[in-house]
């Protein structure tokens, strides 16, 4: 009897120590990336071949463009609440929704006009051929049909 709990003990204790060892090394590279000075970048780096000073250059385009980003999205949100409070406040379509829903277009194309002007010098930054990919892989994730609306259920 202690032989079977023993030799059960063991095995659950090589069980667990496989389990860590193979977390450990199908988790090192995503580890890396975190630890990494621009870890919301990195994966870029890694996935696109990037030279160090390739990399350096998009973090700066980055850097540069997240202020653009943070308040053009602060702009939506803002018109967003405005369209809701204007819905909440009756029951039928009026002249003020009817602007704010212009204007909540107007913004989200001015906000995807940036995004994509963003991509592209982003692809320039690369080398060709991994320019081209990137920015096939950004527009399938962002500018494609099925975002939104346009999706089927």
């Amino acid at each position: 009897m202690k032989k079977g709990v023993l030799l059960l003990l063991l095995g659950l204790a090589v069980a667990a120590a496989a389990y860590g060892c193979v977390y450990f090394v199908c988790t090192s590279s995503a580890r890396r990336l975190e630890r990494s000075s621009k870890p919301e970048l990195a994966w870029l780096k890694e996935e696109f071949n990037l030279s160090d000073s390739e990399f350096q250059r998009i973090s700066e385009l980055h850097a540069a463009y997240l202020p653009q980003c943070a308040e053009m999205c602060r702009q939506v949100e803002a018109q967003n609440q405005r369209v809701r409070a204007l819905l909440a406040a009756t029951n039928q379509m009026t002249a003020e929704i009817q602007s704010a829903i212009a204007e909540s277009a107007r913004l989200r194309g001015l906000c995807q006009r940036n995004m994509l002007d963003h991509f592209y010098q982003v692809s320039r930054t690369m080398p060709p051929a991994q320019g081209r990919r990137y920015l096939e892989w950004v527009q399938e994730r962002t500018f494609l049909p099925s975002q939104g609306m346009m999706s089927e259920p």
